[in-house]
């Protein structure tokens, strides 16, 4: 169907500039609280919006209306989903729930960035189990720790207990404080390398993956293929998937730094920044739960068969959470999310 440009243009044009009006209002007294019903009309001349964007994308027509539109459905779709709150709404407990949906909803949409994480942290382990396997001399130099260089003595003596590394309830509290402080020091480290243009992101995530790789292939050499699965996969399920998505926030991160001049809605995308940091947080929690109370337990204590059921069902529940959870956007709030995205 032909769109009459200008009929459309006329029917339209009031709504656009109600809602330029309201945007104005709005950015120019950022701390204002909407009534419900304006809140309402905003989200109504919102979705009017999108739709007209939607129609003169489609029909490849006007580029200058067609970038208007994108800017003003962008600045619309910030204040809707991304409007600062005022004191009163801080402490709502519905707001901070809000980022279980937040969370994998920015996951998604940032999906290509989680990619370009992965495939750099499987060439990683690609290099450090190619060299453990190949070269013998290597085993010292990637491996420092005794026990990661010698797993069988490291096996012998979990399974006999005699492991020194948690002999108390009060010393798996201090390990699980210190792995998170850890693991986020390391996560957040990913992410902010992202100003690096995304350079110090992708090195930091090689590292790990040689690491991670080394004492794969270094375990199962040796014939500790199951150990190193169950010791690994209870708290890994989630710690190396945060991993990722710190080094997919710091790609992201780069993204921004390099088209910065061109974002016109910056608050939006630090936004965006902020979702993966916060979610990749409360991730890192349950996995140093995992690991001070979990999977530093071996057999005959725990059996290797319930730890690496654990691990794979934890697995399967978090890719489950972060590939179907907050689907109940509409099919134009995908789109509006894509055409800001890429302004």
């Amino acid at each position: 169907m032909i769109l009459d440009l200008e009929r459309f243009q006329a029917q339209a044009r009031p709504r656009w500039n109600n809602l330029e009006s309201q945007l104005a209002a709005l950015e120019g007294r950022p701390h204002r609280r909407l009534s419900p019903a304006e809140a309402e009309q905003l989200q109504e001349l919102y979705g009017h919006a999108a739709a007209d964007l939607n129609r003169v994308t489609h029909g490849a027509l006007a580029p200058d209306l067609r970038q208007y539109l994108e800017r003003l459905v962008a600045r619309a779709y910030a204040e809707v989903y991304y409007a600062p709150p005022t004191r009163s709404q801080i402490w709502q407990p519905r707001r901070w729930l809000r980022i279980l949906t937040a969370f994998p909803e920015t996951f998604r949409r940032q999906s290509r960035y989680f990619a370009l994480a992965i495939l750099i942290t499987v060439l990683g382990c690609t290099l450090g189990g190619l060299a453990v396997r190949y070269d013998p001399a290597s085993v010292d130099v990637l491996l420092p720790a005794d026990y990661l260089r010698n797993p069988g003595e490291r096996v012998y003596d979990e399974e006999k207990g005699r492991s020194h590394h948690l002999p108390s309830a009060q010393s798996e509290a201090a390990f699980f404080a210190e792995l998170i402080r850890h693991n986020v020091e390391v996560a957040l480290l990913a992410a902010a390398l992202g100003v690096t243009f995304g350079i110090g992101t992708a090195l930091l995530l090689f590292e790990n993956g040689v690491l991670l790789g080394a004492v794969a292939v270094r375990y199962t050499q040796q014939g500790f293929g199951l150990f190193v699965t169950a010791w690994l996969l209870p708290h890994g399920a989630f710690e190396i998937p945060s991993i990722l998505i710190a080094g997919q926030a710091g790609f992201y991160l780069a993204r921004l730094m390099l088209r910065r001049r061109e974002d016109r809605n910056m608050r939006q995308s630090i936004g965006e920044w902020l979702v993966l940091i916060a979610g990749l947080a409360i991730m890192l929690v349950w996995a140093g739960m995992m690991e001070a109370f979990f999977s530093q337990r071996h057999a005959p204590a725990l059996p290797y068969g319930l730890k690496v059921a654990v691990g794979a069902a934890e697995l399967a529940l978090l890719t489950i959470y972060l590939l179907l959870i907050g689907q109940r956007r509409t099919s134009v709030d995908a789109h509006v999310g894509v055409a800001s995205e890429n302004k």
